[in-house]
């Protein structure tokens, strides 16, 4: 622990001096960041973690400007823009959305979301480090994306994932931006491989990625709630009990949708009485899950409307 407090002090220290961080500094300093950033994700104070989150994505982005191909800081700011977005912003405009917020408040979180969401997917692409497939997906190439996604192996699952989990997350909040929603098809062909090479990365990330994909478009534009339910069950079988977002998102978006009462009750009371310490490696993920789900039973019929 002393060691891990030294190396966040140097690191600190040298970049408000001025002092520039040669490459193989910066580069032990990652590795370490990676191994210890599950730190972050033990901690059980949502409001710490919120408030350490943003400090520590700029000190990393000060670190990559020394290396700027680092893979473990690309992906820890892929992976930290993504869930500050997710977990604090996004859990604010939906409280705000449905719980009478101010127009202003509402629309500014909404910026700040899709902001956040689309720095993900940027941090994803360089994480890939394919700038054929970050062309081909940016103009809408849809034959050439796949051509391209051929050639990936699963060494190239993480920069994959996080550029279709934070370009999703952005165009599913800006829905009345033709251009970026015209990009959805490349997003899905980018998941698509992902699945192909490696679907349990992230806790099956992509397997409730296309739960509440199909859980959440009308049929008319590819909505499919019985895919929706085979891939949710995946994720559940896999990571049910030890990751509570799982269930809560198989909760909020397929229950509602289909207008399983049954479901939603079951999936959200699961999390609000699982026990938060039993997976401590997961254990700020689950009480989110928790906070958000309580808003849901308090607010179900804004949802279920049997």
């Amino acid at each position: 622990m002393n060691r891990w407090y030294t190396l966040v002090f140097a690191v600190v220290s040298l970049s408000l001096t001025g002092c520039s961080l040669s490459k193989l500094a910066v580069d032990q300093t990652a590795g370490a960041l990676y191994e210890g950033s599950i730190v972050m994700e033990r901690e059980p104070d949502a409001q710490l973690a919120r408030d350490a989150l943003p400090g520590s994505l700029k000190t990393m982005e000060t670190l990559l400007v020394s290396s700027p191909e680092n893979e473990y800081l690309l992906e820890l700011l892929a992976k930290g823009y993504y869930s500050y977005a997710f977990a604090f912003l996004e859990t604010d405009l939906e409280f705000a959305s449905y719980a009478g917020g101010e127009e202003a408040e509402i629309k500014e979180l909404n910026r700040r979301c899709v902001l956040h969401y689309l720095r993900a997917r940027d941090y994803g692409f360089l994480l890939l480090d394919n700038e054929a497939v970050r062309q081909a997906a940016l103009n809408g190439d849809a034959k050439k994306l796949k051509e391209e996604l051929k050639n990936l192996d699963e060494d190239d699952v993480p920069g994959l994932f996080w550029v279709g989990y934070g370009w999703a997350s952005a165009i599913n909040l800006s829905q009345d931006d033709s251009d970026m929603v015209a990009r959805l098809g490349e997003v899905e062909a980018i998941m698509k491989r992902v699945q192909e090479l490696n679907d349990d990365y992230f806790d099956a990330g992509v397997h409730y990625f296309f739960g509440v994909l199909y859980s959440s478009r009308p049929a008319m534009f590819g909505g499919d709630p019985e895919k929706a339910k085979k891939h949710f069950d995946i994720a559940m079988k896999r990571y049910g009990d030890s990751n509570l977002m799982i269930p809560f998102l198989y909760g909020r978006f397929w229950a509602s949708q289909t207008q399983n009462k049954e479901v939603f009750e079951e999936m959200m009371n699961r999390v609000v009485s699982a026990d938060l310490n039993a997976h401590p490696d997961r254990r700020l993920n689950n009480t989110i899950a928790r906070k958000r789900a309580k808003f849901w039973i308090e607010n179900m019929d804004e949802l279920i409307f049997e």
